[in-house]
């Protein structure tokens, strides 16, 4: 699915998949998201840096207007 992110976000993210880092900027525009085999959604801000949510933590996000969902 692709997202838009509507204002600049500084979201906690990880690198590759071992690594979290405590914040990064995902700043406006249309991201890459994904669901995860654990349920969750992930947001792509490059190959390497991604963020994690829950379905309710997304879905709060939708609802706040920082994401709206452009493809699903």
């Amino acid at each position: 699915m692709r997202i838009k992110i509507t204002k600049s976000l500084v979201l906690a993210a990880q690198i590759q998949e071992t690594e979290t880092i405590p914040e990064a900027l995902f700043p406006e525009g249309e991201y890459l998201a994904n669901l995860t085999s654990e349920g969750k959604i992930e947001v792509m801000n490059t190959k390497k840096i991604k963020a994690r949510f829950s379905f309710s933590q997304f879905r709060e996000k939708v609802s706040l207007g920082e994401f709206i969902v452009v493809e699903s």
